[in-house]
């Protein structure tokens, strides 16, 4: 067996990772053998989404199929340590939200809400399309556990969710506090799950706010500059990821 370390990342379901051996999908194994050029005995890292990492030596490379042996498993390699939810509205250009599903797989999230606002345009997402962009992120990030990616909700019934922290961002309240300092006076151990809440192009309405207000959540600023949709979402994926214990 090539003793180097495995330095390629796969993805493969649970149901394709029994008794020891992996079977890589026809779009996996085609990555695997015609573009890396791989074959037996090389060494492999494969995650199965649900919180396994195998290390695997490759076996069988002939057919549609590879097949490998499970040399070691890991759990929940690569996982943060309390829940990061973020919830974006759905946004006008597909591109943009899809953006943002990327980094916020590779920042650690572990559940991402799709809002449906006031100013909320539509609510069509390619449901295959954004797995595939998770799954791409989780390998090259080096998670093991896909987020829960929720349908399209609207604002009210995310409102209901409990968690240690609750914050929707807002531009409007300047006077309100920047989300890392709320963050660093609410949570000093970086322990609480967190959930924060940013709107679609244009913000939450008054009333969106109000309403969250209402409901126990923290209306918060994200700084002076005028930031896109996205970019908040990111930037929020960002603050949550790095403020919490190791």
């Amino acid at each position: 067996m090539n003793d180097m370390p495995a330095k390629h990342r796969f993805f493969a379901s649970p149901g394709d990772c029994v008794d020891g051996v992996v079977v890589l999908s026809e779009d996996e194994s085609r990555h695997a053998t015609r573009v890396l050029r791989l074959g037996p005995g090389d060494a492999i890292v494969v995650v199965d989404g649900e919180g396994m990492t195998h290390r695997v030596s490759l076996d069988d490379v002939g057919g549609k199929r590879v097949r490998g042996t499970i040399l070691s498993s890991e759990q929940d390699a690569g996982e943060p340590r309390r829940s990061l939810h973020i919830g974006l509205a759905v946004l006008h250009q597909a591109a943009r939200w899809e953006t943002f599903l990327e980094k916020a797989v590779e920042l650690g999230c572990t559940r991402i809400t799709p809002l449906i606002t006031k100013r909320t345009q539509h609510s069509r997402m390619k449901e295959r399309r954004l797995r595939n962009i998770m799954v791409s992120a989780l390998k090259q990030s080096e998670r093991s556990r896909l987020p829960i990616l929720d349908e399209p909700t609207p604002l009210d019934r995310v409102l209901g969710e409990e968690a240690g922290m609750r914050a929707i961002c807002h531009e409007a309240v300047p006077d309100g506090e920047r989300l890392a300092v709320w963050m660093q006076q609410q949570d000093p151990d970086g322990t609480e799950d967190c959930i924060v809440l940013i709107g679609p192009e244009g913000g939450f309405t008054d009333a969106e706010v109000q309403q969250a207000a209402s409901a126990g959540w923290t209306p918060v600023w994200m700084g002076s500059r005028r930031l896109r949709a996205e970019t908040a979402a990111m930037v929020a994926a960002a603050v949550l990821s790095q403020w919490e214990v190791r």
